[in-house]
C-alpha cells in the first residue's frame, strides 16, 4: 500500500472519530427538549445548571429535564423529586446559596432570585402524585 494512501486513511480514520465523538454533543446543543439521570453522564454534564447539581438529593427517585422553548429564548432546567413533599430542605440550600425567596410566583409554589436577575427558581409541590419539582428558567 502506498504511504499516501495510508495517510489519506489514516486522516479519514481520524476524522470519522472526531465525528463519532463530537455528534452527540453537537445534537444536545440543538436539542428541544431531554430527560435523563445523573447516570446520563454526557446529558448531566452538558444541561445541567450548578444549582441543580448541588441541590440536596431529598428522594432516591429523581429526574432532570430540559426545555428549550423557541420563540421566548427560554431555558428550562429541573429536577422532579418522587415520593415526596417537603421541600424544606431545598429551601434552605437556596437561602444559604444567596437565592431570596419573591414575594410574587407565577406558579404554585415558590419563587427565588439568586444574583443573575435573568436566572430564576420556582419549588413546585406535586401533592399527587407526591412530588417536587425545582426548575431554573435562564432567560439570557
Amino acid at each position: 500500500m502506498k504511504t499516501s494512501t495510508k495517510v489519506s486513511l489514516a486522516a479519514i480514520a481520524i476524522v470519522f472519530a472526531g465525528l463519532v465523538y463530537v455528534w452527540p454533543y453537537v445534537k444536545m446543543d440543538f436539542a428541544e427538549s431531554a430527560s435523563y439521570t445523573e447516570q446520563d453522564k454526557r446529558e448531566y454534564e452538558f444541561f445541567t445548571p450548578d444549582v441543580l447539581k448541588n441541590i440536596p438529593r431529598i428522594s432516591d427517585d429523581y429526574r432532570f429535564g430540559y426545555s428549550n422553548v423557541s420563540g421566548q429564548a427560554l431555558l428550562i432546567y429541573d429536577i422532579r423529586f418522587s415520593g415526596t413533599t417537603d421541600a424544606s430542605k431545598i429551601n434552605t440550600y437556596l437561602q444559604e446559596n444567596g437565592y431570596k425567596r419573591l414575594d410574587a410566583c407565577d406558579i404554585a409554589g415558590e419563587c427565588w432570585q439568586g444574583n443573575d436577575p435573568k436566572v430564576s427558581v420556582s419549588v413546585g409541590v406535586v401533592p399527587n402524585p407526591k412530588a417536587i419539582i425545582v426548575s431554573v428558567v435562564d432567560e439570557s
